[in-house]
């Protein structure tokens, strides 16, 4: 079992992280629902404007909560340890293993943030650690 480091610095910056996806996708729902609700105000008629809306939802959703999820696993792994973020992967990986799409945005946005954090600097890690 690989032991977590708890870095308090690196668990600041996921949970920040996670909760700027969290938010951006709140905002996303919030049009979404302020649209849908337009469109039954008008009987399903002239909704051109609404119907964008929802395109946008669709266009970002998926991305969005995939780099959510992304962040919340490597959080899990920094806070509890490989193996409960490897089990808590497992079953999310199940949950999207009937739409690739998802599958290869989640795999996407976990080397995108493995990258980040790798790259960060360690002035930058010092530098969070004195917030």
């Amino acid at each position: 079992m690989n032991t977590p480091r708890r870095d308090p610095a690196e668990l600041a910056a996921l949970l920040a992280e996670r909760d700027h996806f969290g938010t951006v996708d709140d905002v996303l729902s919030d049009m979404f629902d302020a649209a849908f609700e337009v469109t039954q105000q008008k009987s399903y008629r002239d909704c051109a404007a609404e119907d964008a809306k929802r395109r946008v939802w669709e266009d970002h959703h998926k991305p969005v909560m995939a780099g959510y999820f992304a962040a919340a696993d490597a959080y899990r792994e920094e806070r509890f340890g490989s193996e409960y973020a490897e089990d808590s992967r497992t079953r999310l990986d199940g949950v999207y293993a009937h739409d690739p799409e998802m599958r290869a945005l989640l795999d996407k946005a976990r080397a995108d943030l493995a990258a980040r954090r790798k790259a960060r600097t360690p002035a930058e890690r010092d530098r969070r650690r004195s917030r």
